[in-house]
């Protein structure tokens, strides 16, 4: 019999404790769409997401497992090879990571600046948290400053599983769209020398379409700004709260990138497994035998305590090698900004380090508010002092 899913609501940074002894794959009924199976082993969502048996397609899109009555518009996710296979290789082949780590001296200038603007004491969420990634990613899409905040709440939007309503959700994403689709078209006659320009210049070329390239620049737009928007100050939050793995990162900043790492295995973002996929034919995943037209739903933050691939799952271990975590996906349909998203949570995180050695929160833990009715878990404000 299915399960009523999620088991719990979302607490903190605390797995759902429904999950915590779950089996590898279990069955599940959302509130909206059939019912399905969940998995929470590594080695058994790797298979399936690696697997070009299960698609994101289906015959009824109402079928799809889900929290809002409404199908959130997931862009390139939403797609299948060829088409999805076909896209991916033309945003490769210009979001490379030579661009991206060509960012990194504008990402150090950009923090730096918020970080002189904030007087104790300060919230970190709006301060920087908010500010940084949309300044990176618009700087990336050569979208204009004046038209970075109505870019944040349209972004905003497509996370809602209830916070947003749904009929404003879907202004919010046409919204977006109307913009992108009338950026490309003012851009065509002479594209920008950034990253949406290399993807104007395939509009231009006819290797992609008006709606093909609005889809994969939204993609980029919004895997780019919510997951740092709302991790950083989870991290931040993290080793405020662990004052001894802080102290030790700053005594060897060359740890930092491994502890990005394992913090993103950690930290449990998603507050509810999305875009299930559906089986093509039977297929046997660990002890189960998906059928035909079955959706699965890859629950990644209990796959990344998984005690089979990660020992002493559920403690912080900055040295952790390998660290074969999922918090990007796995597969064809791996995060196209995760290169990007791990390179602004270094360089915001190395900055906090080394110019405010001392930051501490500046209310009790037990104070601090957390976000409610969105697919992503992370704290409202983050007050601090240093």
């Amino acid at each position: 019999m299915a399960r009523s899913y999620p088991f719990a609501e979302p607490d903190r940074l605390d797995i759902d404790p429904g999950l915590t002894d779950a089996p590898p794959l279990l069955r599940v009924k959302m509130p909206y769409g059939k019912e399905t199976w969940l998995i929470t082993g590594h080695q058994e969502a790797r298979a399936v997401l690696s697997d070009p048996r299960f698609v994101r397609t289906t015959a009824d899109p109402l079928d799809e497992p889900r929290m809002a009555e409404h199908n959130n518009a997931p862009g390139i996710l939403a797609l299948d090879a060829p088409q999805h296979t076909r896209l991916r290789k033309l945003v490769t082949n210009v979001f490379t990571v030579r661009r991206v780590q060509a960012l990194r001296p504008r990402a150090v200038e950009v923090v730096d600046a918020l970080l002189d603007d904030l007087t104790p004491p300060a919230d970190l969420v709006e301060g920087l948290a908010r500010p940084f990634p949309m300044l990176m990613i618009t700087t990336l899409l050569g979208v204009p400053r004046e038209d970075h905040e109505r870019f944040g709440v349209w972004a905003d939007s497509f996370l809602s599983t209830g916070a947003v309503p749904t009929d404003v959700a879907a202004e919010h994403y046409a919204a977006i769209c109307g913009y992108l689709a009338d950026l490309a078209s003012r851009r065509a006659p002479a594209p920008t020398d950034d990253l949406f320009g290399a993807l104007v210049r395939y509009l231009n070329a006819g290797e992609l379409t008006i709606d093909e390239l609005v889809m994969v620049t939204f993609s980029i737009l919004v895997g780019g700004l919510e997951t740092v928007k709302t991790q950083l100050p989870n991290m931040v939050y993290l080793l405020l709260t662990r004052p001894s793995l802080r102290s030790d990162l700053h005594a060897d900043l060359s740890r930092l990138p491994g502890a990005v790492e394992e913090m993103l295995r950690y930290i449990p973002l998603p507050t509810t497994a999305v875009f299930a996929r559906f089986a093509t034919e039977d297929v046997p995943v660990g002890d189960v035998v998906i059928t035909r037209g079955e959706p699965v739903l890859v629950e990644v933050p209990v796959t990344n305590r998984d005690p089979r691939v990660f020992a002493n799952a559920d403690e912080l271990d900055f040295a952790r090698d390998p660290n074969p975590h999922l918090a990007f996906g796995h597969g064809a349909h791996y995060c196209l900004g995760a290169q990007l998203a791990r390179l602004e949570l270094q360089v915001a995180q190395e900055r906090l380090l080394i110019r405010m050695p001392g930051l501490r929160l500046a209310v009790p833990e037990q104070e601090l508010g957390w976000n409610r009715g969105y697919l992503v878990r992370g704290v409202t404000a983050l007050p601090v002092v240093w």
